[in-house]
């Protein structure tokens, strides 16, 4: 009798890209529950030469963060950059290793930023700093050519066709969810029922729709437009 001889399934690599409180950990949940075997580095730059060095090194952790850890022979191993901005060379070098699929997470703006003006308490330098990087993400989001997997966060965690989708595009089949599970860092802003829903809503419904501080910081009309652009592509 004649043995068969396989070969194994190459380790898939996932980078993604996403700002704070725009629901990394929920996608990465999502994720890892595809998966039996697989290292989620944390919060840390993006660099090739670091890839190369720790795809070498054996798993010891399961997640690291804001410091990189070894996963060789892992099924998957997921890279989160956190409000980072993208940077596209160091994406290229990533380019030629198989089974590689890069991410941009985003949130549309009202809720992700009167999430932000929760958690960081009405800090006008955090939420600025997130202003800025959202619009950056967003027109990336706009023009991007395919090379990246684009994700909604407020799509993906109510449509399950979309995140079926989005999970498909990685390259996961026969996918199964359970909400209930988390990881760490994985925890809604609002732990009100009421107040979660009134964020996804418009700014003139959201929960911070009476504090003058928080409108004037959000009411910018690049961010009306760019959002008006998103919701008629978001389901693509």
């Amino acid at each position: 009798m004649t043995d068969l001889y396989y070969d194994k399934p190459s380790m898939k690599t996932i980078l993604l890209f996403g700002l704070r409180r725009s629901g990394n950990h929920f996608l990465i949940s999502t994720i890892l529950q595809q998966c039996s075997n697989y290292v989620h580095i944390n919060d840390v730059n993006l660099d090739y030469n670091s890839y190369m060095k720790y795809k070498n090194i054996k798993q010891t952790l399961q997640r690291k963060d804001n410091q990189w850890t070894g996963f060789k022979d892992t099924e998957c191993v997921i890279i989160s950059m956190e409000n980072k901005q993208i940077n596209k060379e160091e994406i290229d070098k990533f380019r030629i290793i198989d089974n590689c699929h890069i991410i941009m997470l985003l949130r549309t703006p009202y809720c992700h930023f009167s999430s932000v003006w929760k958690v960081y308490k009405k800090s006008q330098k955090h939420l600025l700093d997130i202003i800025k990087l959202w619009k950056i993400y967003a027109k990336l989001y706009l023009n991007n050519n395919s090379s990246i997997i684009n994700v909604l966060y407020d799509e993906y965690s109510i449509n399950e066709n979309y995140r079926t989708n989005i999970l498909n595009k990685i390259g996961f089949d026969n996918i199964k969810i359970d909400k209930k599970k988390t990881i760490a860092y994985q925890e809604s802003s609002f732990q009100n029922e009421k107040e979660q829903r009134n964020v996804y809503k418009s700014l003139e419904n959201c929960v911070f729709k009476d504090d003058k501080t928080f409108l004037n910081l959000v009411q910018d009309e690049e961010i009306k437009e760019l959002y008006k652009a998103i919701q008629l592509i978001k389901t693509n």
